[in-house]
């Protein structure tokens, strides 16, 4: 009855982070009933993310193409600055504040079972290189979630931190406990990071 390539794509969708079967459904009908318009350019753009995709050679941000993102190769940002996330919504949240002027590093996710470890672990030796080879960075502002899974990311980089002579800030008074950066509002945000 349902068609094996629909059930592909919902099988894609399904994988996605916090999406169950039911919302994957629900996605592919929105998509299959838009007109053929917006259809080509979703799969259109989607092509060139797919051929194009890097990330950032200094903070992990995703981009096209270059080797860095916009935010690294601003002059103006603040080089003595490290804002570290645990992933890229978190870096939008904070930049979409427009106080923060430093720069960022994205560990990718955080310790957990059903999260992709490797790349946390690859990210974390990244940023061991990246505190060796940057004597500029005399701040660490640490934006991680306020919930008990980040506490073995935290300890990590905490760790990882106490080799260098470097500041560290943690967003202090606002953000309950289980909060995620990504869906504080602006203003709490501001005064929990001191922005």
């Amino acid at each position: 009855m349902i068609n094996p390539v629909f059930k592909k794509i919902i099988q894609i969708l399904d994988s996605f982070p916090e999406i169950g079967p039911r919302q994957a459904w629900r996605l592919f009908f929105w998509f299959v009933k838009q007109d053929k318009n917006l259809q080509n350019k979703f799969v259109e753009y989607f092509k060139v993310l797919v051929e194009n995709l890097n990330f950032c050679e200094l903070c992990n941000f995703p981009i096209l193409e270059e080797k860095f993102c916009d935010i690294c190769s601003d002059e103006k940002r603040n080089k003595q600055q490290l804002c570290i996330v645990a992933r890229e919504t978190d870096l939008i949240t904070i930049e979409e504040l427009k106080r923060y002027k430093g720069l960022y590093f994205v560990i990718g996710g955080l310790l957990l079972p059903f999260e992709d470890k490797e790349l946390v672990k690859k990210r974390l030796e990244k940023l061991k290189i990246r505190l060796e080879k940057d004597k500029n960075i005399k701040e660490v502002l640490l934006a991680l979630p306020f919930t008990r899974e980040a506490e073995p990311l935290r300890r990590e980089i905490i760790k990882i931190l106490s080799n260098y002579k470097i500041k560290i800030k943690t967003p202090q008074k606002g953000i309950p406990t289980g909060g995620e950066i990504e869906f504080i509002d602006p203003e709490t945000l501001k005064e929990a990071l001191g922005l």
